[in-house]
């Protein structure tokens, strides 16, 4: 894990923390457990490799920020104010900029939050049953790994409008993957 960034403390009690700002995010990823680091370097990829700014959040509980919700959902339910309060979630993924959930976890886990972001969702995990000889090739079979998670943005920002589709036809050259694979789950 990379080092507490400063002022993180609540955030990271309360299920998720900003880890990397950036200005005019045009993406963020979530990043949950060890494949934190994945999204750490898919943030690097976008930036490198096709001028993409990502902001990168960490997420350390998509169960906590689940039950939050749900609870602010309530009260706004509850109380009918003129101004209803936010939830953790919808206060950090606030605005128009596509989410990208990746974790090691089946995806029904980054799932509960689906109903707070307001902005297109999209959520990688490892639905299915893994047979690799190391994690490198486990997250690559899973669709977890840094290219993945850097193809998933890429996508979405294409079905927002905001890239042209080439851009989606040169990652998948570029990240080396073989849209003919079948998705784990099927396996």
């Amino acid at each position: 894990q990379p080092d507490l960034p400063e002022g993180a403390r609540e955030g990271i009690i309360r299920g998720m923390y900003t880890l990397r700002r950036a200005e005019a995010a045009q993406v963020r990823l979530l990043g949950a457990g060890t494949i934190l680091l994945e999204v750490i370097a898919a943030a690097e990829l976008l930036e490198r490799d096709f001028g993409i700014t990502a902001e990168v959040l960490s997420v350390t509980s998509f169960s906590e920020l689940a039950r939050e919700a749900v609870a602010v959902e309530r009260e706004n339910r509850l109380s009918a104010a003129e101004a209803p309060a936010q939830s953790h979630v919808e206060t950090l993924l606030a605005g128009p900029a596509p989410v990208i959930a990746a974790s090691d976890y089946v995806r029904a886990v980054a799932a509960q939050i689906a109903p707070f972001v307001p902005a297109r969702y999209v959520i990688l995990g490892t639905d299915g049953f893994g047979r690799s000889a190391n994690r490198k090739a486990l997250r690559r079979f899973f669709e977890v790994d840094r290219q993945h998670i850097a193809l998933a943005a890429i996508e979405a920002l294409v079905r927002d409008g905001t890239l042209d589709r080439a851009v989606l036809t040169r990652a998948i050259d570029t990240f080396g993957i073989d849209a003919a694979t079948a998705a784990p789950w099927t396996l």
